[in-house]
This record gives C-alpha cells, sequence and structure tokens, in this order.
C-alpha cells in the first residue's frame, strides 16, 4: 500500500508539473523584459544569428536554438522569417541536432543556378552550410571534433534535409567551425571564410558547387588576439567620402568575433584570400558595447536595394545564461546597415544605422528645440511632465543634437531617480562614456555591471541616437561613426529621461522623442493577423 500511495503521488506530482511548466513556457508577448522590435525566440535558449539570407521575398533569420531548454545546449538552428526586418515569425527548428552532432553556426544561400544539383533551374535550393559539432563518446565532450556540413530546402525554407554525403569539408579537426559563404562573381565560384579559432586565423576555401571544395588563402593573426576568433564574415562595401556621397572606390570588410567583441579589417579581396590595408596590430571595434557579438550579415539582397544589413547577438557570454528573463533567454539586435566612409585623413572606416523599417512602428513623438542647459537648468521628460503625459518611454528612438558644449554633458536614460543608464560626453577630451552599473538589476552577475568608454574627436557639437527597447540601449554616436549596444534589467518606474550639465553648459538644438508601442503583444497581435503574407 506504501508503494502504490508513494506511486500514486509520484504521478499526481508529475502530473501537477508537467501541467504548470506547460503554461509556464507558453509565451504572452507580455513578459517585462520581451522586447517589441528585437527578434527574441518565444521560449528557450538561444544564441548566435545563423544563415542570414533573403529569398522569395522574404528575410530569412536563423538562429541557435536549444529546442529543449533555457540553458545553452542540444544546439540546433531555429529559424524565423520577416517582410520588413521589424515583424517577425518564428518558424519550425530548421536543422535538428543529430547522431552527427550538435548544429553550429553557418551560412545560408539561395543556390539560384542550381550549382549543386540539389534543385533544379526552376526550383533552386536555399542552401545552409553549417558546423556539425561531433562528440564520439558522450562520457568525454571535450574530445570532439568539427567539420562543414550542408542542408537544403526545396520550398522555400519550410522543410530541410541534411545532405546524404556530408561533410563537405573536413579537416580532422577539433576547433574549425562557423563556415560564411557567399556568391563571387567575377569568378563565378563560391567562397568560404571559415575560422582556426585558437590560431587566430581564418581560412578561404572555394568551390563550383557548394560540395567540393579547395583551399585558396588564409588571414591571421592579427587584430584582437586575446582569444579565440568565431563567427567571420566578408562582404565588399562602396566607399563614401565624409559627407555621404559615393566615391569610385571598393573595400572589403572581414569581420570576426573575438569573445567578447566584434573586431573588423579592411582591406582587398582577391577571389582567393584577404590583404588587410592596414598594419595587422591595428585593433577596429565594430561596436563598443558589451552585448555584440557573433554579427553576421544578409546573402542574397537584391542589388536594386543594395544595404549590406546586420544582425549580432545582443548578449555576452560572460553572464548570458544569468539574465533575469523566462521564458526565453538571448535577443538579437535590431538589423543595420553598413557603410564606409572615410574619416579626416582620408581614410575608410565602418558606419552603422538601424534599417529604416523600424520607424513603421511610429505611435507618437515630442521634440524640443533651442533649450540652455545648465547646472541650474536640468531638462526632464518623464511622467510627472503633465505635457508628456503618453509617456512612459520605455521603447522607443531619441534622437539628441548638442552644441556649445562647455563642460561635461550628463544624460539619463530609463531614469528613476539615482538609477539609469548615464551618458557623459566631455567635448574638450572626446571622451564619452556609457554607464549601467546603477541601471536597475545587475546583481544575478558580478560581470554585468559596465562602464562602457569611447574615445571621439574633441567637438563642441555632438549628436547622439538611441534606440531604447524594454531591456536594451543601442547607441549611435554623430550618424553611426560609434555604436554601442548594451542590456539593462530596469525596475518598472525607470521611465524618465533627463540632461543634465556638470561645470558648464550646452545648447539642445533639437531633442526628439519618438515613441513605439510599449508592449511586444501588440506589434505580434497586428503581425499574426497579417501572417497569411508569409505563406506558412
Amino acid at each position: 500500500m506504501r508503494r502504490w500511495s508513494i506511486f500514486v503521488f509520484f504521478m499526481v506530482h508529475l502530473c501537477i508539473c508537467r501541467v504548470y511548466a506547460q503554461v509556464e513556457i507558453r509565451p504572452t508577448y507580455r513578459e517585462p523584459y520581451r522586447p517589441v522590435y528585437h527578434f527574441t525566440p518565444p521560449v528557450n535558449w538561444t544564441n548566435d544569428p545563423n544563415g542570414l539570407v533573403f529569398a522569395n521575398g522574404l528575410y530569412h533569420l536563423f538562429y541557435q536554438y536549444n529546442p529543449d531548454g533555457m540553458e545553452w545546449g542540444h544546439m540546433s538552428w531555429g529559424h524565423a522569417v520577416s517582410k520588413d526586418l521589424v515583424h517577425w515569425q518564428n518558424w519550425p527548428v530548421a536543422i535538428p541536432e543529430g547522431p552527427e552532432g550538435m548544429i553550429f553556426s553557418g551560412s545560408a544561400v539561395l543556390d539560384s543556378f542550381n550549382t549543386s544539383g540539389l534543385g533544379s533551374a526552376s526550383h533552386p535550393p536555399l542552401v545552409a552550410v553549417y558546423t556539425s559539432h561531433h562528440i564520439p563518446d558522450r562520457l568525454h565532450p571535450e574530445q570532439y571534433t568539427q567539420s562543414q556540413h550542408i542542408a537544403y530546402s526545396l520550398d522555400g525554407g519550410h522543410t530541410w534535409r541534411k545532405y546524404a554525403h556530408n561533410p563537405v569539408l573536413d579537416l580532422h579537426m577539433r576547433d574549425f567551425r562557423d563556415p560564411k559563404v557567399f556568391w563571387y562573381a567575377p569568378d563565378s565560384q563560391w567562397v568560404m571564410v571559415v575560422s582556426f579559432p585558437e590560431q587566430h586565423q581564418v581560412q578561404f576555401f572555394r568551390s563550383a558547387d557548394l560540395i567540393h571544395w579547395q583551399h585558396t588563402g588564409s588571414f591571421g593573426p592579427a587584430g584582437d588576439t586575446s582569444n579565440v576568433w568565431e563567427c567571420p564574415d566578408l562582404f565588399p562595401l562602396q566607399v563614401k567620402d565624409a559627407s555621404g556621397k559615393p566615391t569610385d572606390q571598393t573595400k572589403w570588410v572581414l569581420m570576426i568575433s573575438v569573445q567578447y567583441d566584434v573586431q573588423y579589417f579592411i582591406g582587398t579581396f582577391n577571389g582567393k584570400t584577404f590583404v588587410a590595408d592596414e598594419p595587422v596590430d591595428r585593433i577596429r571595434k565594430v561596436d563598443e558595447g558589451t552585448d555584440f557579438y557573433a554579427a553576421t550579415t544578409y546573402n542574397d539582397i537584391p542589388g536594386s536595394d543594395g544595404r549590406r544589413i546586420c544582425i549580432a547577438w545582443m548578449d555576452n557570454w560572460a553572464y548570458a545564461a544569468r539574465i533575469p528573463t523566462f521564458p526565453w533567454r538571448g535577443f538579437m539586435t535590431a538589423p543595420r546597415v553598413f557603410t564606409l566612409r572615410e574619416n579626416e585623413q582620408g581614410k575608410p572606416v565602418l558606419y552603422q544605422y538601424p534599417v529604416d523599417e523600424i520607424g513603421q512602428l511610429a505611435v507618437d513623438s515630442v521634440q524640443i528645440r533651442n533649450r540652455l542647459v545648465d547646472e541650474a537648468h536640468e531638462l526632464q521628460i518623464s511622467p510627472a511632465n503633465k505635457q508628456q503625459s503618453n509617456y512612459p518611454f520605455t521603447v522607443g528612438k531619441l534622437s539628441l543634437e548638442l552644441s556649445q558644449i562647455k563642460g561635461m554633458v550628463k544624460w539619463a536614460i530609463a531614469q528613476h531617480g539615482d538609477s539609469a543608464i548615464w551618458v557623459n560626453y566631455d567635448a574638450a577630451t572626446g571622451a564619452l562614456q556609457v554607464d549601467r552599473s546603477r541601471s536597475g538589476i545587475t546583481h544575478f552577475d558580478s560581470h554585468f555591471p559596465a562602464i562602457i568608454r569611447m574615445q571621439l574627436r574633441p567637438d563642441q557639437q555632438i549628436r547622439l541616437d538611441v534606440f531604447l527597447d524594454k531591456c536594451s540601449v543601442e547607441l549611435f554616436v554623430n550618424g553611426g561613426q560609434k555604436a554601442a549596444t548594451l542590456l539593462f534589467f530596469p525596475h518598472p518606474d525607470q521611465t524618465g529621461i533627463s540632461l543634465q550639465a556638470v561645470h558648464g553648459s550646452y545648447r539642445v538644438d533639437e531633442l526628439k522623442l519618438i515613441r513605439y508601442p510599449q508592449t511586444a503583444y501588440l506589434v505580434q497581435r497586428k503581425f499574426m493577423a497579417n501572417a497569411s503574407y508569409l505563406g506558412h
């Protein structure tokens, strides 16, 4: 009887737990830190964006995903699609973990000429190229190998098949991962850029059919070699002059993730290997923030569009497993457009700015012009301000143009009392500082409180654009000359904005706040009502 009672108790408890778990993991899109216009999976863990490709009128976003929980593991390719880079529909897992191993990062292409023979001329395949992380003995997970595999889809990405003769590239190495593949039109060849993480190198291969690959060159060590190299990307950009006018010069950008940053090099590519223009010890960061990693750009965006669009993982390996979100963990950055623009010395540097499509979310705005801020006159915008009764302001865009700066600018975003994201700028030295050490909930990991420092040219004028989305700030300086991305987890009452002056004054030429919907549910509901346009 006792054994039966224990069994009944166990079964009842198990049923209750299952029901509870089912209720708890069902997303509401009203979760406290669920972003509105940044992609997150409905549930579970995500990290690197993968396989960014435009095909059949859709932006495809694949991503590292654990179908079984909120911790890293069982890595597979999740899949979402969008028509506008703002409203996303999550599709079923595209490439699941299998006997051959976990599905690590990679890229995807539309094989328009059916070079692989996996489709047909009338139905060219989508082909994903990814790293298989194989562990022969589960008792010794450290004894793994990595090789490059492919999978393909003949129905626009709805369903995927793993290639029967994988791997397509195997060097019998422990660390050999994250292939970025693209079509190099001058030679009518596919190019693969893939990482040797421990050696701080990227290797170049080429193929006529996505199946048979030949080694053509290598790059590195160079730049930042403080940690492993991952997630390489290589792409051309037309150089613009300082005013933004296109020149007749095109350069190649090689982008490499180095835990916990992303660096880039500018140089030339001849279809076989990359050569940097500058000394190999020069370090250039794509983003100066704490939460920008595994950045990659879209393949096959139509020439009529012409944009080079990037998405990165908006998180950090130091604390990603402990951020206070539920029932998902992990974010993607807002899609941003990369350009090259000449600096004062005539050298091209990387600029970036979020895609214009985000602006369609605008609900209302506030504009303030020609306002003097000094130590006696602080400028505040908050729910307590009756003129701004439509706020709190937790999701939207903040644009700020300042001039005649004397002393230091002090700007609080998502403020309540002393809690805020604090931005300080010293025009005399060009030092810009973003401080999240008092930004709300920070105690979940000792690495999370941080102060980000950027060096600008000293100037009494500055423009700052901030894209705020519940628990993230993406800050762009002077039209994208510098960028800083960071997460923060504010308390519910952190909804104010203030501008202060320290030992001086400055003029607010223009301050504009554009408010977006304040809950992801509103965007999700509108999207689901029109989801049929995605054909799924």
